[in-house]
């Protein structure tokens, strides 16, 4: 999620206030402590992943095969170059340095340096995993009464639809 977070940042982020220099470099450590410079490294083949997903639903479809080559060589020229990469980094380091101090970055990185930070970061999507299953189960019985709800309303509100497009003004 941070990760996803800074690359949305880094797309932003070109009217941040500039820093200085020592500033900025604390950010670039803190991104790199904190991992978030693998966000960075997807951009090298940002549509990889979305590709092979597609060529995986046609397995077994040979006829497919030259349409699948040509847009796997079409999509393989999507790609950020690598001073676009270093001008998002430093973009986002930009955004980390206007919100926060270089003595506040310096200690998340120390963090995040840490035996506890290491592990909050190898534990992390453990935990981002196991919690998205129990709100899942929680919200469960109530998307369910949703739907029922909706069962319920779905064909008034759908009277109530095509009643008021039937009386617009036409245009």
């Amino acid at each position: 999620m941070l990760s996803a977070l800074l690359l949305a940042a880094s797309l932003a982020a070109t009217d941040a206030p500039a820093a200085d220099e020592a500033h900025i470099q604390a950010a670039l450590d803190l991104i790199v402590a904190s991992r978030a410079d693998q966000t960075f490294d997807q951009m090298k083949d940002p549509t990889g992943p979305m590709v092979q997903s597609t060529i995986a639903q046609f397995q077994g479809c040979e006829s497919a095969k030259p349409l699948l080559d040509e847009f796997a060589a079409a999509m393989a020229q999507v790609k950020f170059t690598e001073e676009e990469i270093t001008g998002s980094r430093r973009a986002v380091a930009g955004v980390y340095a206007a919100v926060f101090s270089k003595e506040e970055l310096e200690t998340m990185t120390a963090f995040f340096k840490s035996a506890v930070g290491q592990k909050m970061l190898e534990r992390t999507p453990e935990v981002m995993q196991r919690a998205q299953e129990a709100l899942q189960a929680r919200m469960q019985g109530n998307m369910q009464k949703a739907g029922e709800q909706m069962q319920t309303f779905g064909p008034r509100l759908e009277e109530a639809y095509n009643s008021c497009r039937a009386s617009a003004p036409q245009q």
